[in-house]
């Protein structure tokens, strides 16, 4: 749909509130053609939240049908009341033409294997490039609200001062302030580096400030904060891993989520702090060609590579 086209209002309502109800059901698994749908013309996605959010307005006001007290637990962000669906249902159909409508509130989990990134369009517009062998859980119900539960993933956030994005990673949480950022969970170690605006690290009182060229490696319950390249923040996404004193370990688990191959490295180098980046377009699927940047020996041994000090 181009700009300039004129728009059929009613159409465009009912095709978002058909989306609101399939989006918020357990069994919805065609996200590839609901971010295609919110990407064909921005206003598909202004008319999704409208109708989300008269949602969650007709939540706050209609009153609750008498039903047998049932113990649930609900998370606690924008939530509609599981009371609320049929009255909505009715008052939205009435509107748009729709029989009924069923709300829900749903996490959902992409995955990817190692070697493949992917990019996801959220509703609100933001974007998150994911890399290979991760796991990312996002909300159907919230898109502003991630977990990142290992691997790696670059968010592009549009800020909201009256709603901030939020990632969960490692037990701790990152909010946004106007902001990119990188998150990366390997090994049971988070790492965040900031490429513009700035980022909170578990706010409150003893909360740590990310601001643009900044980075936080968090081991043991330890947090550091450093100075990162702005321009290698992100970078795996065109295929170059750029690295500042970080051990070949993670450079291992990084070259096989980018490579999809499995590579360990040996207990006599995984310690060994490498700096310097990598161009993993070049290396052709085959990690043997990173050995001499890395000043390691890479061989292939039982099924999988092995990087170990050179002989």
């Amino acid at each position: 749909m181009a700009e300039h086209d004129e728009i059929d209002a009613p159409a465009l309502n009912g095709a978002a509130l058909d989306w609101v109800v399939r989006t918020g059901s357990d069994a919805f698994d065609d996200w590839p053609a609901f971010h295609a749908w919110l990407e064909a013309d921005p206003r598909h996605a202004a008319a999704y939240h409208a109708t989300a959010a008269d949602i969650d307005a007709m939540a706050a006001i209609v009153p609750p049908e008498p039903v047998t007290p049932v113990v649930v637990a609900i998370p606690a962000r924008r939530r509609w009341p599981v009371w609320a669906g049929g009255a909505i249902a009715a008052s939205l159909a009435l509107f748009l033409g729709y029989g009924a409508i069923e709300t829900g509130a749903h996490p959902y989990a992409i995955e990817t294997a190692a070697g493949a990134i992917r990019t996801v369009q959220l509703a609100d517009g933001s974007s998150i490039a994911i890399g290979g062998a991760t796991r990312l859980i996002l909300d159907r119900d919230d898109p502003r609200v991630a977990t990142l539960e290992h691997g790696e993933a670059m968010f592009v956030v549009r800020h909201d001062d009256r709603d901030p994005f939020e990632v969960s990673v490692g037990g701790a949480r990152l909010i946004d302030v106007g902001t990119a950022f990188d998150v990366k969970r390997v090994r049971g170690e988070t790492r965040v580096a900031v490429s513009e605006g700035a980022v909170d690290y578990n706010p409150g009182r003893d909360g740590i400030r990310l601001a643009k060229g900044q980075g936080l490696h968090v081991r043991d319950g330890k947090a550091t904060v450093s100075a990162v390249d702005v321009a290698s923040v992100g970078s795996w996404r065109d295929s170059v891993l750029a690295y500042e004193n970080v051990p070949l370990a993670e450079v291992a688990d990084d070259l096989s989520r980018a490579l999809g191959v499995d590579l360990r490295a040996d207990p006599s180098v995984a310690t060994r702090a490498f700096s310097g980046s990598i161009a993993t377009a070049k290396l052709a699927g085959d990690p043997r060609l990173a050995a001499p940047l890395l000043g390691v020996a890479i061989r292939e041994r039982g099924g999988h590579w092995v990087m170990s000090a050179r002989s």
